[in-house]
């Protein structure tokens, strides 16, 4: 990707290419620093429809790749994989370094218990959120008017919404604000239920 100014189209260029193909794809070492640039621009805008678009596709771009990165991390625990063969950005190297540090250190203390080396010692469980306040939590968002909260049931490809704008492609289990006439239309079909 050349230091030209970033469009929406590239964005999802960048993210289809990311989720078609199983390796990273190569990105420019400056590529966050025009994602920051474009969403500035856009958050300034007129629609702030754009900013959200251009910000979820942003965010499922950075999903797929740290998918990629802890399965890569994974398996350079095991192998001679290491980050300088892999399409990181600056970034991205440290973590998967971090990641596989962690990796290696876990398999070690398994090793270690299985071959006696090493006590089991209890853990702790930590205090997790009870079903309720995830559900407050997840209220707690505000859904702009004329647009409804969905989770999509089955997968749903990209479309233009009532409001001229692009949304998806969608995968199950997803949430997503989009276009209430919209929302009915995939409620009706089976693809999506509405969030209360």
């Amino acid at each position: 990707m050349t230091e030209e100014a970033l469009t929406f189209s590239e964005l999802r260029k960048i993210q289809k290419k990311e989720k078609r193909q199983e390796r990273l794809s190569e990105l420019d070492n400056g590529f966050l620093l025009n994602v920051r640039r474009y969403l500035e621009m856009k958050e300034g805008s007129a629609t702030p429809r754009e900013y959200k678009n251009a910000k979820r596709v942003f965010d499922k771009i950075l999903e797929l790749r740290r998918e990629k990165i802890v399965k890569n991390a994974r398996i350079a625990v095991k192998s001679d994989l290491n980050s300088s063969k892999l399409n990181l950005l600056p970034r991205e190297r440290e973590l998967f370094l971090d990641i596989k540090e962690v990796f290696q250190k876990y398999s070690d203390e398994i090793d270690d218990i299985v071959e006696g080396e090493k006590e089991v010692e209890p853990i702790e469980e930590p205090e997790t959120a009870t079903e309720e306040e995830e559900e407050e939590i997840e209220d707690d968002q505000d859904t702009e008017d004329g647009y409804e909260q969905v989770k999509i049931v089955s997968s749903v490809p990209e479309f233009m919404g009532t409001d001229l704008e692009s949304y998806g492609p969608f995968e199950e289990g997803e949430k997503a604000e989009i276009p209430q006439d919209n929302a009915e239309i995939l409620v009706n079909r089976g693809n999506a239920e509405v969030v209360e």
